[in-house]
């Protein structure tokens, strides 16, 4: 489904509102990048995103960074996972010649810095997953919407190409009902990836490296094992250390 073309090894780390958070991404054979993230914070709250751009064209990519861009913000803003999905949309839709092309969406939302104990929330379109760790276990967030996830769920045998049909996305999406909701009770760390890293890693494999990698080098790990399993897409991933999520209180100086 989705695109490459960047820029190379990169690996990126900053902290928001205290919250490291890390992003890796490699180019597959591909003429354009349409593999986006994002992150934003403010209110006392932090969003990330991945975005997948549907097709090798530059609106795929432009549609991925403006679908990441716009949902992190609106996120934040309104405190609602799912509404920053919608808002995406319609900047697409109205957007309309100058952005021609679609994209799936992944987005992370913390609780605010004041409601303790409240869950993390994982809204999506389409195919980017997302997976938390507690400690313990690694658990899958998403389902795909995708043709073969919805054949296979009803038992139905389904050629690989329809892995790659979405049935939602950002610019199909026709209401909140549509959109994949979970919340995510005390992670300890998260994990987005687009399908070029999850459909190239094995889900075992990727279970145990979200487990045992470290997250500031577990993105890289990431994109570096989908290249090395062979994908033929962009592999894009970006981890967030969760625990650390809310306001930074400033040590205090010394006088």
């Amino acid at each position: 489904m989705s695109v490459a073309t960047v820029a190379g090894r990169r690996s990126e780390a900053r902290a928001v509102s205290g919250t490291p958070s890390w992003t890796a991404s490699a180019r597959g054979p591909r003429r354009h990048q349409a593999d986006a993230t994002a992150r934003f914070e403010g209110r006392g709250r932090v969003a990330v995103a991945v975005a997948d751009g549907v097709g090798d064209s530059a609106g795929a990519a432009l549609a991925a960074r403006a679908a990441a861009d716009h949902a992190v913000r609106v996120a934040v803003l309104d405190g609602r996972a799912d509404l920053a999905v919608l808002a995406a949309r319609d900047v697409l839709l109205a957007a309309g010649g100058m952005i021609g092309g679609d994209a799936a969406l992944t987005v992370a939302l913390s609780p605010s810095a004041d409601a303790v104990g409240a869950p993390w929330t994982v809204a999506w379109v389409g195919d980017c997953r997302a997976w938390s760790w507690d400690g313990r276990a690694v658990h899958p967030l998403t389902r795909e919407h995708t043709v073969a996830s919805e054949m296979r769920a009803a038992g139905v045998a389904v050629a690989p190409r329809l892995d790659n049909v979405l049935t939602t996305s950002v610019r199909t999406v026709r209401g909140a009902t549509e959109i994949g909701m979970t919340a995510v009770p005390a992670p300890v760390a998260l994990v987005l990836a687009s399908d070029g890293v999850h459909r190239s890693v094995d889900p075992a494999r990727l279970a145990r490296l979200v487990a045992h990698v470290p997250p500031p080098v577990l993105a890289r790990t990431l994109v570096d094992s989908a290249r090395a399993a062979g994908t033929h897409d962009n592999a894009t991933a970006l981890v967030v250390d969760t625990r650390s999520a809310g306001p930074v209180i400033p040590a205090p100086r010394r006088p």
